[in-house]
Formats: structure tokens, C-alpha cells, sequence
């Protein structure tokens, strides 16, 4: 007999805060995989899993047909889940043809650490210890001798004598489970699967499992799971990562995105994974082997890809329209930074005025970009670019001598075909001085006092050295050096509001300084 599970990712996700605005709880990432393909991995491969979909239920499919290509799927469509009457027993009936033999229910939000007995001779409910102040919150049962005596379902009990569900549970009498649901009593005015465990004690033997349970069903919880693996959340609110199965999945809250990095991708193959899986907000790849250029850079190597770069990506596109082209530009470099200076200030209600920033004053950002020579730095070079070309976005393989680019921009002003040559050495350059893999193990320090902000992060002894091979390219290529540099102030400036405390103020300060320290030496020259 084939073995089922039932899980449930029909639910809004309320508890998870922000997060539930764009992905589906079910789906959110931890170390690098969905919540419920931690819970997939937990059983044997041939087991089938019936899923209730609900509250963005696409994007729970899309994942699990391109994540899990291999695995048996029943998907189920909930009809109504949310309001009074939905709740986790009402969809468990909806899934109930599906689940005529015995078989395994699972909350999408439940994780454990130890191994289950799949050769259960009873009904068996997993339960763990909760804490008096958050007890009522739970299911509770009364347990004499390993045996469920009675529930109290979100209720205030004493938790010496009550263990709490955990959401994970071996429903073998199957009949009787559903017909205590079918009753439809309401709890918290929801039916709850209370009322299955329910007839479950009334006529047999229900046991419980001690579970060392991982309970990620809130917003701080989670975000206290994913901080056990990350010194830093890194994340960006509209997107995700996954990598598992040999494979990369990318997801983008805006299925635009994935249709115009599909497209790049396929414009220079040479250069970018081959996406050979994309649906809706998803894409993956086959995981490709190397190490980021952070972690397996050498004097020889950089030089190496800044020859392939301009070889390989810099392709230049001749039949641009330059008053389009400027006009892109403008979009891109002057529009947009006023877009997300704005994100940034309605983020902290923030009033730009002048800072002391790591001991010496700072004008204003609005003054700093007036101060911007505009025109220069819409004078692009229309090219093919990555978009994102910093260290972690490039890999390099040892063996075979090989460079490939990863998480490449969807587009340039709205273009995709082509993009400014000058963004993608800015990015290189930013990412010099600003080493994102050190960031994301939170080696940086952020203060405010009223004498000002204080700011520091850790860099690589030989970043500086980086800079200057970087700069000996950008002048043997006939470029401007300091276009690159007032760049890299606005690339900061632009990233700020999209990172979270304290890394979103520091680099709103650095972006401020970089282009303070640029300008003023260009109006000292003068």
C-alpha cells in the first residue's frame, strides 16, 4: 500500500507578517530550501503527497512541479479558506477522496529534527512541550501512559499535565477521523482538525510521539530559524532562492522579472546557466559547480575576467538610437534613484539634512546630486551587460578554467536587450570595496549618536589592489574612472531601501560618502 501525506498550504499566512504579501508561507526559504521541502525530504521517496492549495496555491505548485519533479503529487484546490468556516479541518475534508487509506497530516509549518517509525500499529498524534505563556495558543492533550485522554483546543492549561500538538500526525482510522470533521464544529470560528482527533479518542487508541518540533508558523519565529544558518538576512522582499535536488530556483514576486532573465539568458548563452525549467514567478537551472570569485580570486584570475567579460558579455550594440539611449539613462540612473531615496526616506521618516558621517560632514543627498554632472553620466555605452556584476554573482571553476554568471539583472530602464557597459563596471567596483559575503556574515557596524554616524565593515586586505587592476582596465578601455566612481555612490544609494537594518542605513551613509569624497575632489580640481 502506498504511503500518504496531507498537507495543507491553503491558509493566508497572517502570523508570518510581511512575508505572507508575496510568497506562501509553504514556500518560504530556509537554508536555501521551501519550509515544505524540508518536510517532503522527512519521508520515503515513493510516498505521495496530497496538497491543499489555497492562498496563492500557484505559487506552491509551480515550486513543487519544478523542485520536486520527481515526487507524486495530488493537488487539491480549497475552496474556501479564509473567513468563518475555513480552517484546517474544513480543508482536510475537501482532500478527503484522496486520503481513503491511512496516512500522515502535516501543517506547512512544522519541522522536526528527529526521525519518524513508520510502522505505527495505532493512531499517534506528535506532541512537545509549550510554554505556560504561549499554551493557549496550541491544541493541547491530556496524556496518561503515552494515550490521549482529552484535548482542550486553544486553551489556557498546565502545562505539567498537557502536551501540545505540533501539527504532525498518523491518522490510520481513517473513517472515524473524517467523520468527527464532517460535524463541523466551529473553534476560533474555524473548523479546527481537533474535531477528527476528537472521535479518534472516542472509539480507539491514539498515542503521541515526542517530535522535536521546529515551529516556523509566526514571523518572528521563522525569522529566528532562518538567523541559525544566516549571520545576516541578505533577502530581498520580492524574490527567494532555493537550491536543492541539484538544482537552482529562483523566485520573483513580479513574473516579468522570470520572463525577461529567461530571454537575457538566452541571448548569450556563453555566458549564463542554461535555464532549461521556467513557470509563472519561477525559473531553475542545474546547480552549476565553482566558487564565487570572492572566495577563489587571484591577481591572474581577475585580469583573466575582465579579458572574458569584455570578450564574452561587453558586447557592443551599434544601432541604438543615442537620444533613446540617453533617454534610458535617465531613467534608469536619475529616475530611479529618486524612486528609492523616497522608498528609503518613507522607510525611517527621514528629513535629509547635512551628517557627520565617520567624522567629517556630509551635505545633503539632494545637494550631493544636484552637484552630479547628469549629462556625463547619461552618456552611456550601449552594450550587453549582466546588470549585477559583482563578486558572489560571478563563479569560477578551477578544473576547468571556466567563468559563468549568476542572478543577472532582468533589465536596463526596461531594456533587455542591452544596458550601459558603465553600470556593469560600477557594480564590480562597488562590490570591491564593499564585499557582500562578508556582509552576509554581518561583519559590519552601524552606530548613531547625536555627534553623528559611525559606520565600518570588514574588506579584504588586497581589495584595494582590486581596485587598481580594475582601474588600469577602465582606462586602457578609454573610460572615465570617476563616472565609475559617482556610480558606485548612486548603486549605494539605490540598494539601501531594498536590505534591512542596520546594512540599508550603512549603505545609504556610504553612498553618501563615495559620492561626497568624488565630487569634491572633481570641484577641487577645478
Amino acid at each position: 500500500m502506498n504511503r500518504f501525506v496531507c498537507i495543507l498550504t491553503a491558509g493566508k499566512g497572517t502570523r508570518m507578517g510581511s512575508y505572507a504579501s508575496y510568497l506562501n508561507k509553504a514556500i518560504l526559504p530556509i537554508k536555501e530550501k521551501a519550509v515544505i521541502s524540508h518536510i517532503i525530504e522527512k519521508f520515503p521517496k515513493k510516498t505521495e503527497f496530497v496538497i491543499g492549495l489555497g492562498y496563492l496555491g500557484n505559487q506552491v505548485q509551480d515550486y513543487l512541479e519544478i523542485a520536486h519533479s520527481e515526487t507524486h503529487f495530488h493537488f487539491i484546490t480549497i475552496d474556501k479558506y479564509e473567513g468563518k468556516g475555513s480552517g484546517p479541518g474544513y480543508s482536510l475534508l475537501q482532500c478527503k477522496d484522496k486520503l481513503k487509506n491511512p496516512f500522515y497530516f502535516v501543517s506547512c509549518d512544522t519541522l522536526w529534527s528527529n526521525e519518524l517509525d513508520f510502522n505505527a500499529q495505532n493512531n499517534w498524534m506528535g506532541t512537545a512541550q509549550v510554554g505556560a505563556d504561549e499554551i493557549q495558543n496550541y491544541c493541547n492533550f491530556e496524556v496518561r501512559a503515552g494515550r490521549i485522554v482529552s484535548i482542550k483546543d486553544k486553551q489556557k492549561v498546565d502545562p505539567l499535565t498537557h502536551e501540545s500538538f505540533v501539527g504532525l500526525c498518523y491518522v490510520k482510522d481513517t473513517s472515524v477521523f473524517f467523520q468527527g470533521l464532517e460535524k463541523l464544529a466551529l473553534k476560533a470560528g474555524e473548523v479546527q482538525v481537533s474535531n477528527g482527533i476528537q472521535a479518534l479518542i472516542d472509539s480507539s487508541i491514539v498515542e503521541t510521539k515526542h517530535i522535536e518540533w521546529i515551529d516556523v508558523g509566526g514571523e518572528v519565529k521563522y525569522k529566528n530559524e532562518v538567523s541559525k544558518y544566516k549571520n545576516y538576512d541578505f533577502s530581498k522582499s520580492n524574490e527567494a532562492l532555493y537550491i536543492l535536488n541539484k538544482r537552482v530556483i529562483k523566485f520573483f514576486a513580479e513574473k516579468s522579472f522570470v520572463e525577461k532573465r529567461v530571454l537575457k539568458a538566452v541571448l548569450n548563452p556563453s555566458v549564463f546557466p542554461h535555464v532549461d525549467k521556467h513557470k509563472n514567478n519561477f525559473f531553475s537551472y542545474p546547480f552549476v559547480c565553482g566558487n564565487t570569485l570572492y572566495h577563489s580570486n587571484t591577481f591572474p584570475i581577475f585580469r583573466k575576467l575582465l579579458i572574458w567579460l569584455d570578450k564574452k558579455l561587453w558586447k557592443k550594440v551599434n544601432d541604438v538610437d543615442e537620444t533613446a539611449f540617453r533617454a534610458i539613462c535617465k531613467k534608469f540612473y536619475y529616475d530611479k534613484t529618486l524612486e528609492r531615496l523616497n522608498k528609503y526616506y518613507k522607510k525611517y521618516s527621514y528629513s535629509d539634512t547635512e551628517t557627520m558621517i565617520n567624522g567629517q560632514k556630509i551635505s545633503k543627498t539632494s545637494e550631493l546630486l544636484k552637484q552630479i554632472p547628469w549629462d556625463t553620466i547619461y552618456d552611456g555605452i550601449p552594450s550587453f551587460i549582466h546588470g549585477d556584476l559583482q563578486f558572489d554573482n560571478v563563479l569560477y571553476n578551477h578544473q576547468t578554467d571556466s567563468f559563468v554568471l549568476l542572478d543577472w539583472r532582468q533589465d536596463f530602464g526596461g531594456v533587455v536587450e542591452y544596458g550601459d557597459m558603465y553600470y556593469d563596471i560600477a557594480k564590480m567596483r562597488g562590490g570591491i570595496i564593499l564585499n557582500y559575503d562578508l556582509i552576509k556574515l554581518n561583519l559590519l557596524k552601524y552606530e548613531e549618536s547625536r555627534d553623528g554616524i559611525y559606520f565600518d565593515f570588514a574588506q579584504r586586505y588586497l581589495s584595494n589592489k582590486y581596485l587598481q587592476i580594475l582601474d588600469t582596465f577602465i582606462q586602457k578601455k578609454g573610460l572615465d574612472v570617476r563616472k565609475v566612481q559617482v556610480l558606485v555612490g548612486l548603486i549605494y544609494l539605490n540598494m539601501s531601501p531594498l536590505h534591512h537594518f542596520p546594512f540599508d542605513k550603512m549603505l545609504y551613509s556610504l553612498g553618501r560618502q563615495v559620492l561626497f569624497s568624488t565630487l569634491c575632489f572633481d570641484n577641487e580640481k577645478k
